[in-house]
């Protein structure tokens, strides 16, 4: 099994060297293309979710390319991407040169710290971004980034609306928030703590637990101490799954856990085991279990180009939404050049992003609508749950609460 992961990961490095080495506006052999950058973790910290991710863009790339003989009339999307392990300076040097060298007209980013690190080169370049982060930071005030769904702020929000609808008791609920020392961590700080006051949760405790960090005895400790009703954990799985077995531990029995999409999903239940059953996520994509076309699509995919893999986790599906929303900005910037890829460039792409509306992702996300003051796409989450090991939908959609005037206005 670790051959097998280990041969995948050195594969999936080879192909993207091979890729980077290649890619100009021409194929080399007459085909006509257009340059898409990407920025994947296969081998850093965030690398249990980040393969899922990766596969998902690929795999719906090369789906265009293969079965669609790409956009437009046979304009092919040549993906150049890297892995740039979670590092902040990699990605900057691996943006220098998508935009110097390769001269791509959007990127498809990672991480929060990287894609924050970047937000006013690709304001100054006009290169549209969209990434695996959805920090409310990227898109209020909404520039060049774009996210196919709410943001972690919405996120945190949601989840806490959905425990004080739901609390039956006099007093409010006592919340504890779990994160780890990045920008991805610490992005649902600012929104918690002030809508916890802003709908009488008492929020108790904030622990930090590394991404990858295997126990955190004093953190959950000192959680249980402050006697929280519900802890949310802004982490990937296995800091995650580290909380989980701590808090069985301990007898943290009568508390609920909950967390972030990144950290939410049947490989959970693997990692943590019974400590996993009631776990309760933000899942604002469809997952494995859905039924639906979006689900279908993404079976299909899998199966044709990994027939070993019998499993995704909801970042497949984002992986997809990602290159779907992206791809279609590019159809439309082709359309309004007049077919000829040599004409299309970030600005023309930012143009047809802007102007999706209602944009099927086939149900693997709620609609899709961006405008000029609004880039975050979907507007719904909803709530998953393990039960007896499994990834099932807890709740339906549900709306984001409203964005404050002061994150808007990126305060």
């Amino acid at each position: 099994m670790l051959l097998k992961k280990m041969f995948k990961i050195i594969q999936f490095f080879l192909v993207g060297t091979m890729i980077l080495a290649c890619g100009k506006s021409d194929s080399g052999n007459g085909e006509k293309q257009i340059n898409v950058g990407a920025l994947f973790d296969l081998t850093g910290p965030t690398s249990d979710v980040g393969w899922h991710y990766t596969d998902g863009i690929r795999d719906y790339i090369q789906y265009v390319n293969e079965k669609k003989g790409g956009i437009g009339d046979g304009v092919k999307i040549n993906l150049i991407w890297t892995d740039y392990q979670y590092k902040i300076p990699q990605a900057i040097s691996a943006y220098s040169k998508f935009v110097k060298q390769d001269k791509v007209v959007a990127i498809i980013g990672w991480g929060t710290g990287d894609t924050e690190a970047l937000k006013s080169k690709i304001i100054k370049d006009q290169i549209p971004f969209t990434s695996g982060s959805f920090s409310q930071h990227l898109v209020w005030p909404p520039k060049w980034n774009f996210l196919p769904i709410t943001t972690y702020a919405d996120h945190v929000r949601i989840v806490m609306k959905y425990f004080r609808d739901n609390w039956q008791e006099a007093r409010n609920p006592r919340m504890a928030l779990v994160y780890n020392d990045s920008g991805y961590g610490k992005a649902v700080l600012k929104p918690a703590r002030e809508y916890a006051k802003e709908i009488g949760i008492d929020l108790v405790a904030e622990e930090v637990v590394g991404l990858r960090d295997l126990e955190a005895t004093s953190q959950m400790l000192r959680i249980k101490e402050k006697k929280a009703d519900f802890v949310y954990m802004q982490e990937t799985y296995t800091a995650t799954s580290t909380v989980l077995k701590e808090a069985k531990k301990h007898g943290m029995t009568g508390v609920t856990f909950t967390g972030n999409y990144w950290g939410t999903g049947q490989k959970l239940a693997e990692l943590a085991g019974e400590a996993a059953e009631g776990y309760l996520g933000i899942m604002p994509f469809a997952i494995w279990t859905d039924e639906g076309e979006g689900v279908e699509f993404a079976k299909m995919l899998n199966t044709k180009y990994h027939p070993d893999v019998e499993y995704r986790e909801g970042q497949y599906m984002t992986g997809i939404v990602n290159a779907m929303m992206i791809l279609r900005g590019i159809e439309i910037a082709l359309e309004n050049a007049g077919g000829d890829p040599a004409k299309v460039a970030g600005a023309n792409v930012f143009k047809g992003l802007e102007s999706l509306k209602e944009f099927d992702t086939l149900g693997m996300t709620s609609p899709i609508s961006f405008s000029a003051s609004e880039h975050r796409g979907a507007k719904k989450g909803r709530l998953v749950t393990i039960k007896n090991g499994q990834l099932i939908a807890a709740t339906g959609w549900l709306d984001a609460p409203p964005v404050p005037q002061a994150e808007m206005r990126g305060e």
